[in-house]
């Protein structure tokens, strides 16, 4: 079975994906598929499921409150993605989930909020940012969504550090040096990196964070960027010296 360029519809499901299995799609996924794109009996699709790949699937059944749809055979085997994990401060206006859609894209597989002294946002809707990152996965070809953890304050992040792990910490108050070289030797490493919120990081904050081991230090350059717009450019750093970005 060939993919059907006029139905060039990707779909994330988590169920165990296999020859002739069957997978029934209901709630939000049952609107997108009949009302949104309007799917009928034979379309075709692809779906995945971040563990067993993604396979050529035909839609067998439209009803109201459900579609079944039939894996017919894998398209591609389950790729095995870098871990890089994004702690981020929940941002005014809802602009974390920016971070979410944009970085889902550029490949971070996981993301934690953290409530910092100078965060104007501290509570955050998980359940959209799933739904976000579900979103950006299906839509660029990653095939895994990124897991979304509860929010945390961030003592309670810098107290359980790992020494194992590499933070790279986006610091505005950072003397500038060329990120490409401070990133590219953090490689075949566990690495995460540290956004803050629109006012910073207080200097209690400044100091703990410093004192961790296996820290980078990272400077943006000379530009006050705005957090979100921060997340994408050390995202994309890190991907094109520690990820897949060219692979």
């Amino acid at each position: 079975m060939q993919p059907n360029n006029l139905t060039n519809i990707r779909l994330y499901q988590n169920c165990k994906l296999y020859q002739n299995a069957i997978i029934e799609v209901t709630n939000d996924d049952h609107h997108y598929l009949r009302n949104v794109m309007r799917v009928k009996v034979n379309d075709e699709l692809r779906i995945f499921n971040g563990v067993d790949g993604e396979w050529y699937s035909k839609v067998l059944i439209v009803k109201k409150d459900k579609i079944e749809i039939e894996a017919i055979s894998c398209a591609r085997s389950q790729i095995k993605y870098k871990e890089m994990h994004c702690y981020f401060s929940p941002l005014n206006a809802n602009r974390h989930n920016y971070i979410i859609e944009k970085l889902t894209e550029l490949g971070i597989s996981t993301f934690t909020p953290v409530i910092m002294e100078f965060s104007n946002v501290r509570k955050v809707n998980l359940n959209k940012l799933l739904t976000r990152a579900k979103e950006a996965a299906e839509q660029c070809g990653l095939m895994i969504v990124p897991k979304i953890n509860a929010a945390m304050p961030l003592d309670e992040l810098l107290n359980n550090w790992s020494n194992e792990k590499i933070l790279v910490f986006c610091d505005e108050k950072s003397h500038p040096e060329n990120p490409i070289s401070e990133l590219s030797r953090a490689k075949e490493l566990n690495i995460s990196f540290l956004i803050g919120p629109e006012g910073g990081f207080s200097d209690k904050e400044r100091n703990r964070i410093l004192k961790l081991k296996n820290l980078i230090r990272l400077s943006l350059g000379s530009r006050v960027l705005r957090a979100d717009t921060a997340a994408i450019v050390v995202a994309s750093f890190l991907q094109a010296t520690n990820g897949d970005l060219f692979s």
